[in-house]
């Protein structure tokens, strides 16, 4: 039983997820994301359940008191995975937003995502310095799966982390991830978005919406 039962979150600065010298962050530099933390297939508990994303490609986005704007995806896409609709309501003061949002619907989330929505790891199984890895991933990160089986679709081993949830007892103690499917132009890397203080006026990256 080498993994701890209980451990604080990772939060000591001046150390790094699997060693290094430098703190650890989800904050982007200079716009870029940051690498993924790297987890080991074999970490991941039986049963591993897979689910797609579903495919919005149809959008209907409306300015409260404004106007409607409608965008969809191509008719390949639309024939291929059906006309899935997002309906959506903003409170704002700018004209442009309706549209904006909605083809950002039907360009980034016109095909399925394949993803595991929730995966379990063991710590009893896991040595201290893995499940210290393993605890020091915080919401919003991104991981990649590696190692996994062949046939795996890429889009499933990399993911964004939005929920933990421990389970500690005196014979168990594990984690469990409920996860994101990345959203950008390829299903293992997320978009060069822009983010707030990081990210130029004038610069490269994309503002989503």
């Amino acid at each position: 039983m080498p993994g701890p039962l209980y451990r604080r979150p990772f939060e000591r600065p001046g150390r790094t997820p699997g060693g290094g010298s430098a703190a650890w962050t989800v904050t982007p530099k200079g716009g870029l994301p940051l690498p993924p933390v790297e987890i080991p297939f074999s970490w991941i508990s039986d049963p591993i359940v897979r689910k797609p994303t579903t495919a919005i490609t149809k959008a209907q986005v409306s300015q409260a008191g404004g106007t409607t704007s409608y965008s969809s995806a191509s008719a390949a896409l639309v024939r291929q995975f059906g006309a899935n609709s997002a309906v959506v309501s903003l409170s704002n003061a700018s004209d442009a937003d309706q549209m904006n949002l909605a083809v950002f619907f039907t360009t980034y989330q016109a095909t399925p995502r394949p993803r595991q929505p929730l995966l379990t790891l063991n710590l009893f199984s896991r040595t201290e310095a893995e499940a210290d890895l393993i605890l020091a991933v915080p919401l919003a990160a991104r991981v990649r799966v590696t190692g996994a089986p062949a046939a795996t679709p890429p889009g499933a081993l990399n993911f964004t982390l939005q929920g933990i949830r421990h389970v500690m007892g005196v014979e168990v103690r594990t984690v469990t991830w409920s996860t994101a499917a990345l959203i950008g132009t390829t299903t293992t890397a997320p978009g060069l978005w822009f983010r707030l203080g990081t990210s130029t006026l004038g610069g490269s990256d994309l503002v989503p919406f």
